[in-house]
């Protein structure tokens, strides 16, 4: 076991994956319904994953003030783009232009789109004479006449009272795909798409769906999009899609993933569910770096052999024993095999055999229908007390410190990050929830000062 261990890549690559499209245009957690229909009636229905953005409830949350057209920056986002004066990432090059008050940007929404190759976000402008001449004043290039009324400089383009800009190029824009976007028929833009009603009526902070294929294809190895792609065949009966929605709020981030069928709705989870036991798992210790937990009950395990035959064999044989709750604690990831407090839930019937499987790991101790096994000593930044409440509810869940993880993409303020898979009518959703050092102020407000400081 170490930190690059199996359980710990597909929440790297799905954090990853997630924060690099939908990190430079999000925040807050107002419930104002924000009405994206006529953007997404520009949107193809062709796109891999499509996001609704709630501009007004971001500027605010973000310490602007919003007068109808009229933004006000607030303290730290003034600072923030006074210090991105000559920014070249697109990413936050489509932050600024947000979030700047002189940009002429209508402030209610925007949408977040990706197309074949390319990834766009589009928003209403309230003044578009304003919006170019705040585009020539930070790009130094000019608007040209690119044909069918769209205007481009660089990766901006103009279309009416309407802005693109493309995150995924600093120089470019396809401006033919801009003046097809702009005139879509019915049956051709993501209204048509089962899930646009929940996008276009919005009350999160963000709420987005996107094809399983298009996701998969974001960092992705062969084997991994393989061995991913099997294991949704495998658990899902007519898994299509995954919804999303984000809230940015004072001291943390809430976030849910669900899996959708091709109606629309949530794909039946095809395994047994059983939640986790809280005190089996706040009995591993008092500190900890990483806790790890899951429920493997008979029923469980006989239909795991039924769906996997010959090639989870060996897997089912292993957890036959099992019956409930199993639990894992990590202190030092760097040596995790060396800082780490185990316990499984058996049917009693604990033969020598499973105990011997056990003892490779380190020292093993029977405790009633309990196996426990450790090795060395368990420290870290997590109560294990505390951290084990945000595993309520769940199946299958990992609370973790990101700094000492390796998850790159993570902020060095988020102190915990913690992913659950909660069942959700038939089907299952993941939880997410990512909570901050200080609490007391708006998420975005840390990764705006975060961001400042680079």
């Amino acid at each position: 076991m170490n930190k690059n261990a199996i359980f710990l890549k597909p929440v790297r690559l799905a954090l990853i994956t997630m924060l690099a499209f939908l990190m430079p245009v999000l925040n807050s957690c107002q419930k104002e319904t924000a009405d994206t229909r006529d953007l997404l009636a520009t949107v193809p229905s062709s796109s891999g994953i499509v996001a609704g953005i709630n501009l007004k409830s971001m500027l605010e949350k973000a310490g602007c003030k919003v007068d109808g057209s009229d933004i006000t920056p607030g303290n730290e986002v003034s600072a923030w783009i006074e210090s991105r004066k000559d920014e070249k990432d697109s990413n936050r090059r489509a932050l600024k232009l947000i979030l700047d008050g002189e940009s002429g940007i209508d402030p209610s929404v925007a949408v977040y789109f990706m197309d074949a190759y390319n990834s766009y976000v589009t928003a209403s402008l309230a003044d578009t004479k304003k919006f170019e001449e705040f585009v020539v004043s930070q790009s130094g290039g000019q608007f040209e006449d690119s044909g069918d009324g769209v205007r481009t400089c660089g990766n901006i383009a103009i279309k009416g009272a309407q802005t693109w800009i493309c995150v995924s190029s600093y120089n470019t824009i396809d401006a033919k795909a801009v003046a097809n976007y702009a005139n879509l028929g019915d049956n051709q833009s993501f209204m048509k798409n089962e899930f646009a009603s929940s996008i276009a009526t919005m009350t999160a902070d963000v709420v987005g769906w996107g094809d399983i294929k298009a996701f998969s294809k974001q960092g992705f190895s062969f084997n991994q999009l393989s061995s991913a792609s099997m294991f949704m065949n495998a658990v899902f009966e007519d898994a299509s899609a995954l919804s999303f929605n984000l809230d940015f709020q004072k001291g943390k981030t809430v976030g849910s993933v669900s899996v959708l069928n091709t109606k629309g709705e949530n794909a039946k989870y095809l395994l047994p569910t059983s939640k986790v036991d809280l005190s089996t798992v706040k009995s591993l210790g008092d500190h900890a770096e990483l806790l790890v937990a899951m429920t493997i009950t008979k029923d469980f395990t006989k239909k795991l052999e039924k769906i996997g035959g010959a090639m989870l064999s060996s897997i089912t044989e292993m957890i036959k024993p099992i019956d409930g709750t199993v639990a894992l604690a990590c202190g030092n990831l760097d040596s995790d095999e060396k800082s780490f407090s185990g316990v499984v839930t058996t049917d009693g019937e604990i033969s020598r055999e499973f105990m011997t499987e056990l003892s490779a790991f380190g020292a093993t101790r029977k405790d009633g229908k309990l196996v426990r096994v450790s090795n060395g000593s368990l420290t870290g930044n997590l109560e294990v007390d505390k951290a084990a409440d945000y595993l309520k509810g769940s199946i299958l869940g990992m609370v973790i410190n990101p700094q000492v993880a390796g998850l790159d993409n993570v902020p060095v303020f988020v102190n915990t990050l913690a992913l659950t898979l909660v069942p959700q009518g038939n089907g299952l959703k993941c939880d997410i929830i990512a909570v901050s050092n200080d609490q007391s102020k708006n998420m975005f407000l840390s990764f705006i000062e975060n961001d400042t400081k680079k």
